[in-house]
């Protein structure tokens, strides 16, 4: 009698540790699913910045309409205007902080003030993006709107400086 007693015991640990077994595989294998599932998820909603030709990506991504479109492409050169304006400033300003680097004895004055010429051009490059933001808004619906602040998201997120994508 103690033989059946001891193998009904060791029939119950394999029971339960089989049944342990298969819960832990499922669990993984249900993560496993579920974290791929939302890596696809995420890389669906990811909005990628295209190098070129980036106001025809803006005018499809928005779905605009003629008219929104005429006024998106209006704000849209006249920020390329004046932002490539600024920076070809700021480039040129760089250059002559390097050239009074460069010299022998070089005038921390003058490169303090250069810097801080930098800084302002930085600061109105800064203003013209947010006005030109702002003007693209109050072309846009309430769904434009969303589109283009996730738009916006994904490029303040990007390692190109939009002004250089825009010269392209």
């Amino acid at each position: 009698m103690d033989y059946f007693n001891k193998n009904k015991i060791l029939i119950w640990i394999i029971i339960i540790l089989l049944a342990i077994n298969v819960s832990t595989v499922a669990t993984i294998a249900y993560h496993f699913y579920n974290h791929d599932k939302t890596e696809r998820i995420n890389r669906k909603r990811q909005i990628r910045i295209p190098n070129k030709r980036f106001g025809r990506f803006m005018l499809r991504e928005l779905n605009l309409n003629k008219s929104q479109r005429r006024q998106f492409q209006k704000f849209r050169h006249n920020y390329q205007k004046n932002a490539m304006m600024v920076t070809k400033e700021m480039r040129e300003k760089r250059n002559e902080i390097f050239e009074e680097l460069s010299k022998e004895n070089p005038d921390t004055i003058k490169l303090y003030q250069m810097s801080e010429d930098i800084g302002d051009f930085h600061k109105t490059l800064k203003y013209q993006t947010i006005e030109h933001y702002l003007n693209m808004k109050c072309v846009c619906n309430k769904q434009q709107q969303k589109k283009l602040l996730k738009i916006f998201k994904a490029m303040q997120n990007s390692k190109v400086d939009i002004v250089s994508k825009m010269r392209r």
